[in-house]
């Protein structure tokens, strides 16, 4: 099974290798990959300054086997282009300035997202693999108190969403049945869901949060959605005011989201927790890898008798955490009877990075083996990052 994954980029976890030489027909960009495992369909990022003062701002992209490459062009001014990148080896892509955008043709979306203003501000997005939900102010208005990530099942590649409110807001169709491309079969409620992250307060609680305040739609595709999310001011210990900021990162290909969090109006340093819910129909569903770099589990849905499949979730951290492990919760939530968590700890003006995401079994993870190992590579290839050189 190819379960391709994105590698993020950054001066936080190491730099992309890239060579750049400028010629009368272009600039040719080189990226290699370090290790002997293939990575496929990974959007990788570019340094937009090295390609744009040389070409200006409208090219043309090609691969070594000629095709045509999707880019985008992103807020923090870096080209992005998908490939696949053999182990040990070295993918060229040709970069050629254009008249008029003569010869680009327009890209498909993959990623996108969109504020349901007409379904209490729900939050949700997509790429080719799977889709996701945060409830909004008007939810929480409501007096709603789900608290974690919610997850749309996906079994096609081009987006769907906006079809499932749009039908279902119309009453022609229930975005709870799968008529073809997926549906919504999982249960969050007032837990950390699919791979939220949560303050721990000084009694051993965990302080979920509800719903985001402001949410800021900062790149929507083709290849990649980001998403800034303010959640509501919460009283953390003796610090009043406290609000977490998330940058939620999903790039086409991926199953895991990269979010980036911090927190404002905190005096001294707390527990943090990032973590998955274990629901009662597979209670013990789920595999903690002894290395801690990631956590898994087969949720079994809402209604297993359905024939709903199963999603597997999955949550990789980016640094080593204190401790992961099970905890059960006393009393159960409805359906929910513990987590399977990460524990860090959060320093005042600090920012956490960590991944999670989801796959489906009708939407091409074909079971907890072939997900733990997916898992696995995507921690492996941070650590090992496609390595840069500017030439």
């Amino acid at each position: 099974m190819n379960m391709s994954g994105t590698i993020y980029l950054s001066t936080a976890l190491a730099a992309v290798a890239i060579c750049l030489c400028s010629c009368s027909r272009g600039v040719t960009v080189s990226v290699y990959n370090p290790t002997t495992t293939a990575r496929n369909g990974l959007v990788v990022e570019i340094d937009a300054s090295s390609i744009t003062n040389r070409l200006g701002n409208v090219f043309s992209v090609r691969d070594p086997e000629g095709n045509s490459v999707t880019t985008q062009l992103t807020c923090d001014n870096k080209i992005l282009i998908q490939g696949d990148f053999p182990g040990l080896q070295t993918r060229k892509f040709f970069f050629k300035k254009v008249k008029d955008s003569e010869g680009i043709s327009p890209a498909d979306t993959f990623c996108l997202g969109q504020i349901r203003h007409d379904m209490q501000d729900d939050f949700t997005w997509e790429n080719d693999r799977g889709g996701y939900r945060l409830y909004g102010p008007s939810y929480r208005k409501g007096g709603g108190n789900v608290s974690g990530y919610d997850i749309w099942t996906k079994s096609v590649d081009y987006p769907v969403l906006t079809a499932r409110y749009d039908d279902h807001m119309a009453g022609k169709i229930s975005y709870h049945k799968d008529y073809g491309n997926g549906m919504d079969v999982y249960t969050v409620g007032h837990t950390l869901g699919a791979g939220m992250d949560a303050l721990v307060l000084p009694s051993g609680e965990i302080a979920y949060p509800c719903a985001y305040q402001e949410c800021n739609i900062i790149e929507n595709g083709p290849l990649r959605m980001t998403a800034k999310i303010t959640c509501y001011p919460e009283t953390i210990g003796e610090d009043e005011g406290v609000v977490e900021t998330r940058t939620i990162t999903l790039d086409k290909g991926s199953w895991l989201n990269r979010t980036e969090v911090s927190y404002e109006g905190l005096t001294k340093e707390y527990g943090l927790v990032n973590g998955i819910v274990v629901h009662k129909q597979n209670p013990e569903g789920y595999v903690l890898d002894e290395g801690k770099r990631y956590l898994a589990y087969a949720d079994l849905t809402d209604n297993p008798a359905n024939d709903n499949g199963t999603i597997y979730i999955g949550i990789v951290n980016a640094e080593e955490p204190a401790a992961t492990g099970y905890e059960g919760l006393d009393p159960n939530v409805g359906d929910a009877v513990g987590h399977i968590m990460s524990h860090a700890s959060y320093k005042p003006g600090e920012k956490y990075v960590y991944y999670w995401g989801s796959g489906w079994s009708k939407g091409g993870v074909k079971d907890m083996n072939a997900w733990t190992e997916y898992l696995e590579g995507f921690h492996d290839a941070l650590q090992h990052p496609l390595e840069v050189k500017v030439k």
